[in-house]
């Protein structure tokens, strides 16, 4: 799991799968930055194959806690077709702001 820090911006890549077996990485790599005193997170999932249940729980529980403390987090880059459906099953579209960048 790739990561960009900038001032008080930081961007997570997301690459390959997120699941049960790995989505504690993604846990621990959010909150570290939130401990670090950043401020927005960004969560790249360009490179994104597939997330479960427990990948979109994590994120979700840290937005909502993250919300509380004054942070704020998109979703960019939502491009696989699996992974979109997965997120608008679950609603979290309509939780967490979506944006779509071009990325050359």
């Amino acid at each position: 799991m790739k990561k960009e820090i900038y001032g008080n911006s930081a961007t997570i890549f997301l690459q390959g799968r997120i699941d049960i077996n790995n989505s504690e990485e993604l846990r621990d790599e959010l909150n570290e930055l939130a401990e670090n005193g950043i401020k927005r997170i960004f969560i790249d999932m360009s490179n994104l194959d597939y997330i479960d249940s427990s990948g979109l729980g994590r994120i979700l529980y840290f937005f909502m806690n993250y919300k509380k403390k004054g942070g704020t987090m998109e979703l960019h880059n939502v491009r696989n077709e699996n992974v979109k459906k997965v997120i608008e099953v679950v609603r979290l579209d309509k939780i967490i702001p979506i944006k779509e960048y071009n990325v050359d």
